[in-house]
């Protein structure tokens, strides 16, 4: 290889970085390191700068690619000489560091190169004479010879600590600094600084507090919290810093404000801690009067919680466990003690702050603080001066409570209420206030949270005294109709659950479905329904516990036994009062099953696994309710429930392992295609005079469409199948949706069923699909002589299977599709058809949904990129109304994309979806809206977005106006003018007053009639939107 040649070549093109095939040559060996060095002789020793500086670039660039086992101690000695030599050389200093740099990290890179290379630095390089890139590779060198040979640089003692403090002394780039203030950090810990801590003082404290601000679109990312968090652990590396850090900080308390005081006490706290007890208490009382101002007076939160941990440092220091309270600690909280004397102050509650701060920190002067505390305040909250004093007072104590329970229920404090037996003196006085509480009204809300504190207290409580309160807080519960109270006691309650589960069991349970009707509430009862509802609500929240949820099956499942059957009262009402009777008894099993839903699904997203255990008590025993009422006529053959149960059904199919849901399947197999009803039902009396699927079969045999769907839906790729072939099942399905089946709420569970089987089975299905398709199109859309329904119900069956395949990015489905795009073009020819078919592409939008079915990633990304160009071409060569319905589909399949996708080509599709805003149909619009609504909300910082959303915000604000206020024979819906609302209150946050001032009082004037608006949400919604118009563009 002639290496002088590719030197040669390079050099003078300014071509840099080495060729390939000079890295090739040294990792064979068929070239030498210093054969390169030599080849690149002329160039390193030339008079002219750059021609050395390109030399030496060469070389650096050439060592940072090479394999490290090609260079030997040989040529890494010479290279580090070579390269030293190179550190007086103004120009060369760069690559010469990135040199030496490489060189630093090598095995064959001593101590004493290392300390030789220092030594170099200290002597050859004035570093206020260089820029921030230049000096932070001196830094990036220090880094280097710090981590790799530690030992090397602490053996030069002295002359090493004196060198580096003038090195670095004087620093203030923010990017050098977070890099030299961990070097510091790491020489503070390792090394024997103390003879040297004034200079160290002065190369670290010199910077606090940090003020950097950050420059707008800062590439480096570097952070003022950034520098304070490296800071702070350089100031908290070395107790030596004590006798002059903490004049400093005492000297900082007169003179910072705002975010600079929020640094000085977390620094404090950083710091008290390593500084030790003896240079801490000669200054503890003026640190304690620091600090305490900005507890009891500042207005900024976050300062308060930073002077609270500087406080709990401040004891934590003072007070080690074996240290008695006196001094400091006493002080504080007698003037806590003093300030609660007056407990409706505000200060009252910072005192209260402190106390608990003071236990959180120390073991000794956290129990003298309750010694001194709890007794004065049962005396207060006994004796108060004032009624009105009793409620501060009981929040005082059960902050006190949650303090400690934060302390003894922590692994890692290792602190026990057994070991401190801190609160043991005091548990009757703390169990009578609180259960004062829970009795007196204005008093509930802090002795819930007592109780709640005191219950997680590992050994506190007995059995008794939980009951105790139990028996309170279930009182509240079914008794207190406060709306701020209730979500309260059940938060507590589940609390307790997890600790005490056999209490809630036979206490609160048997009392709330005490107090559940055993028939539905009639229809002018709104009270007795809204009683009910929110036990319910209560249950659902208590059962998820698993030794509280077989209770609620066996209570739940109970009730809807008994409603189940209709009683001798409501067979004897006439026509009119059996119709309302059966709606109240229906809307009680709805609540009662979707309480049971709620508490599957969360058992669900926690990951229980006790749900399998219920299976055969829940399902067969749901669906015989259904399949019973067929034939009776009974409330469980109402669709509303069906399709509930058909949820519930799917939850827990889907818990089944594979080898469980294959016999289930089969049996259900069984029930719906031969009728034979045995192996799913609990009653096996049950019969049925066959297939609920056969063609004559009644409405409500056809219903149960909706159990066999949500079934399959919940099955598993890899079960087995009780029949042969796929491709039978699925036809014979879709014969019975498009042909057999009576309404539109069977076709779509029976499509949603050949969805779920297609997504799941395609492997099986690959052969015959493409055929299926084919027939459903010829047979049953494109014959314009069959009847409507059946064609609509033939494309939306087609729609279903597409999106099926659209979630696996099958290439099928991108064909198929395609067909249903080439008809829209026909509008003229088949109007209502074609209308349809824009509307039924919704269809795709809903995704993957809530449900089982398999979704590839990035499936909606390449769904859309294939649609939205032909929709666009299509809408370019339409004329006319034939326009219309490309603007439809381009609506409805709006919700499938997410807002960084619209962003990606904002100018093409924000006009069409302010032209979708005109449209009459209330979902299309409300499809437009939120898409509006996402891409307002992820806008990013890119001026063309920007540019985009300020030239249509006149457009955007028009169009939403008309879709906010309901107007005659303009249909609409509350979604529609919910969502316009909202959309068009987030104007005034993103565009320019200058764009939109004309249009101020417009809007407030015609969001005036907004406010008349028959529903409360959407009242709700046109008062915070006026009220932001109204402060568009006044000064702040």
């Amino acid at each position: 290889m002639d290496v002088p040649r590719i030197v040669r070549t390079h050099i003078s093109t300014a071509e840099l970085n080495p060729p390939q095939e000079l890295i090739d040559g040294v990792s064979n060996g068929q070239v030498g390191l210093l054969e390169i060095v030599k080849a690149l002789g002329e160039y390193l020793t030339a008079a002219e700068e750059e021609v050395r500086l390109k030399g030496l670039t060469f070389l650096s660039n050439t060592l940072s690619v090479v394999s490290v086992s090609k260079i030997n101690r040989q040529a890494t000695q010479t290279l580090t000489n070579f390269y030293l030599s190179k550190l007086d050389d103004f120009d060369s200093l760069p690559p010469a560091l990135d040199g030496l740099t490489i060189l630093s990290k090598l095995p064959t890179f001593d101590d004493e190169a290392a300390i030789e290379v220092y030594k170099g630095l200290v002597e050859n390089v004035n570093m206020k004479a260089y820029i921030q890139a230049t000096r932070h590779k001196v830094y990036v060198l220090f880094d280097s010879l710090l981590a790799l040979h530690r030992s090397a640089l602490r053996s030069m003692g002295t002359s090493f600590l004196n060198s580096y403090t003038k090195m670095v002394d004087g620093e203030k780039d923010p990017r050098n600094l977070m890099l030299l203030f961990s070097i510091d950090r790491v020489i503070l810990l390792e090394f024997e600084v103390k003879d040297h801590i004034e200079d160290f003082f002065d190369i670290t404290f010199c910077y606090f507090p940090i003020t950097f601000r950050p420059p707008p679109n800062d590439p480096y990312g570097i952070t003022a919290e950034d520098l304070k968090l490296a800071l702070r652990g350089c100031m908290a590396s070395s107790p030596y810093f004590a006798r002059m850090a903490i004049p400093l900080f005492l000297e900082k308390f007169a003179t910072l404000t705002g975010p600079s005081m929020k640094d000085l006490q977390l620094s404090i706290a950083a710091c008290l801690p390593v500084y030790g007890a003896e240079s801490v208490r000669e200054r503890a009382g003026e640190l304690w009067e620091g600090i305490k101002t900005e507890i009891l007076y500042s207005s900024d939160t976050s300062i308060e919680a930073a002077a609270l941990c500087a406080l709990e440092a401040l004891i934590r220091t003072l007070y080690p466990p074996d240290q008695s309270p006196g001094g400091i600690a006493q002080d504080i909280i007698k003037e806590c003690l003093e300030i609660l004397n007056e407990p409706e102050k505000t200060q009252a509650l910072a005192a209260t702050k402190i106390l608990a701060a003071i236990f959180r920190s120390s073991s000794s002067a956290g129990k003298f603080a309750i010694s001194q505390a709890l007794p004065q305040l049962f005396r207060q909250f006994n004796s108060p001066s004032l009624p009105s004093h009793r409620a501060p007072i009981l929040s005082t104590i059960s902050s006190l409570l949650l303090a400690i329970q934060s302390v003894y229920s922590s692994s890692e404090s290792h602190r026990t209420q057994q070991d401190e037996q801190s609160l043991e003196p005091y548990h009757q006085g703390i169990l009578d206030v609180l259960r004062e509480g829970l009795r007196t009204e204005g008093l509930k809300a802090p002795a819930i949270q007592g109780c709640t504190a005191c219950v997680q207290i590992p050994g506190f409580w007995a059995k008794e005294d939980v009951e105790n309160v139990v028996r309170g807080l279930d009182d509240i519960l079914v008794n207190d109709e406060d709306p701020e109270i209730r979500p309260e006691v059940i938060k507590a309650l589940t609390t307790i659950s997890t600790h005490h589960p056999t209490i809630i069991e036979s206490l609160t349970l048997p009392l709330l479905f005490h107090n559940l009707p055993d028939t539905a509430p009639g229809g002018e009862e709104h009270i007795a329904r809204e009683k009910y509802r929110s036990i319910l609500i209560s249950l659902k929240e208590l059962c998820v516990q698993t030794a509280l949820f077989q209770t609620l099956v066996i209570r739940i499942t109970t009730k809807l036994d008994l409603l189940s059957s209709p009683t001798d009262k409501d067979i004897d009402m006439d026509g009119e009062s059996q119709f309302d009777r059966r709606e109240c008894t229906i809307a009680y099993c709805w609540d009662l099953l979707h309480a049971l839903q709620g508490v599957i699904d969360m058992k669900i997203k926690q990951k229980h696994g006790d749900l399998v255990r219920y299976f055969d008590q829940l399902v067969p025993r749901l669906m015989t309710l259904v399949i019973s009422s067929t034939s009776n006529e009974g409330v469980f053959g109402d669709r509303r429930l069906i399709g509930l149960i058909a949820k519930i059904v799917e939850s827990l199919v889907w818990e089944l392992p594979s080898e469980r849901q294959s016999k289930w399947f089969a049996a259900t197999y069984d029930a719906f295609e031969k009728g034979e009803w045995r192996g799913v039902v609990l009653d096996k009396s049950i019969t049925s005079s066959g297939s609920p699927l056969r063609v004559g079969a009644s409405s409500s045999e056809k219903d149960l469409i909706a159990l066999y769907s949500g079934c399959v839906q919940a099955l598993k790729l890899d079960i087995t199948l009780p029949f042969s072939s796929s491709a039978e099942f699925l036809s014979s399905k879709i014969h019975w949706a498009i042909h057999v089946a009576g309404e539109q709420w069977q076709v779509k569970w029976a499509s949603d069923l050949i969805c779920a089987f297609v997504n799941k089975r395609e492997g099986d299905l690959k052969e015959s699909l493409e055929t299926i398709l084919d027939s459903i199109w010829t047979k049953e859309i494109q014959d314009t002589s069959a009847d409507l329904e059946v064609r609509q119900r033939g494309l939306s069956v087609y729609l279903f299977i597409v999106k099926a395949l659209s979630l696996l990015r099958q290439p099928l489905a991108y064909s198929s599709l395609e067909r249903v795009i080439d008809i829209l073009s026909l509008s003229n020819l088949d109007t209502e058809f074609v209308g349809f078919a824009a509307n039924a592409l919704g269809i795709l939008a809903q995704g993957k949904g809530v449900g089982h079915l398999t979704a590839k990633l990035l499936f909606a990304q390449k769904l859309w990129n294939f649609v939205l160009p032909k929709l666009i071409e299509g809408d370019k060569e339409a004329n006319g109304t034939g326009r219309l319905v490309y603007l439809v589909a381009f609506a409805s399949l709006l919700p499938l994309i997410p807002a960084s996708l619209c962003l990606a080509d904002l100018n093409t599709i924000l006009p069409l979806i302010l032209r979708s805003l005109s449209l009459p149909d209330p979902q299309q619009r409300s499809n437009a809206i939120r898409t509006l609504t996402s891409i307002l909300e992820t806008a990013t910082d890119s001026k063309e977005v920007d540019k985009a959303i300020h030239t249509h915000a006149e457009t955007m604000v028009e169009s939403l106006l008309k879709s906010a206020i309901k107007q005659p024979k303009v249909p609409t819906s509350a979604k529609v003018r919910s969502s316009a609302l909202s959309c068009l209150s987030m104007f005034p946050d993103i565009i320019r007053f200058e764009i939109l001032h004309k249009y101020k009082s417009i809007v407030i004037k015609e969001l005036g009639k907004t406010l008349d608006d028959p529903l409360r949400n959407v009242r709700k919604e046109a008062v915070e939107c006026r009220s932001k118009w109204y402060r568009y563009g006044n000064a702040v």
